[in-house]
């Protein structure tokens, strides 16, 4: 297999769960007032998972003094959980659809029979993991933003959504890659989103980075590397935490870690702060 290819696919894996680990599983004596919902936020837990290893169906249940396991957090909430009031009309379909998320999930947590008829002024929970329309418009853009040449999904992906959040028209996108005016892309595609740039390396330290070849990845930013003996790798930039990542390592991807040295410094600076051409 190709090594360039391998180090790509690899970072699907690595990625996203390397900087999420938190401390094992734990024990803790809730407080008054504390719900599993409750928790589930305040410990970044799936409730699924919190409610299944306390053996509770009620999200909602005050539970002053019980002895409650954490389970170890395996992944990030996204966002923040949402407080809804329900208006004319609405359903709990039309609500799933506005903040994409399953409609299980919402009655779920707000404990409600399915069959429920909502009510105006009503207020319910939107989950934790809620993919909302308006973060994604505020963070995702605000992300993406950086002139980078390449856009990977690592899951079925909108192709308006991708246009959206690098600033492009889908039609460009379209054109570029020779696409059959597809609405939806699928998993593991790497889309060039803007017009081919001449190859430009930059050195830090003792590295090369090859800063016309940008890519965007969940909120992350892989370009390939060289090291001073001319061994090629890739690294990453996680701008939002001021992270690196790279798979110079056995041809791994590393655990995410903070910059140490100034050429570090620098390189996340130069790419998270400035505007750059590329």
């Amino acid at each position: 297999m190709n090594p360039r290819l391998f180090y790509i696919k690899s970072i699907f894996f690595f990625l996203p769960f390397s900087i999420l680990q938190v401390n094992a599983e734990t024990k803790i004596v809730a407080k008054q007032g504390d719900t599993l919902f409750k928790l589930s936020k305040q410990y970044g837990i799936s409730l699924k998972e919190l409610m299944h290893k306390n053996h509770f169906n009620d999200a909602n249940k005050i539970l002053a003094g019980e002895i409650i396991i954490i389970p170890k957090n395996k992944s990030e909430t996204i966002g923040e959980s949402l407080i809804y009031k329900v208006i004319e009309g609405d359903t709990l379909y039309k609500i799933a659809r506005k903040y994409n998320v399953n409609v299980k999930d919402i009655i779920s947590i707000n404990n409600i029979d399915k069959v429920s008829i909502l009510k105006p002024n009503q207020t319910i929970l939107i989950p934790n993991a809620a993919n909302y329309k308006k973060v994604f418009d505020q963070k995702n853009i605000k992300l993406a933003r950086r002139k980078v040449s390449y856009h990977q999904t690592s899951k079925t992906e909108e192709l308006g959504y991708i246009a959206k959040i690098h600033q492009v028209s889908r039609e460009e996108i379209i054109s570029l890659n020779k696409l059959n005016d597809q609405t939806k892309i699928k998993p593991n595609t790497n889309l060039r989103i803007r017009e081919s740039k001449p190859i430009r390396w930059l050195k830090y330290g003792d590295l090369l980075i090859k800063w016309s070849d940008w890519r965007y990845l969940n909120g992350n930013y892989i370009t390939q590397a060289k090291n001073k003996n001319n061994k090629s790798f890739y690294i990453a930039i996680n701008c939002e935490k001021r992270v690196l990542n790279h798979s110079i390592k056995n041809s791994f991807w590393t655990k995410w870690y903070f910059p140490n040295r100034d050429f570090e410094f620098k390189l996340i600076n130069n790419f998270c702060d400035q505007k750059f051409e590329i």
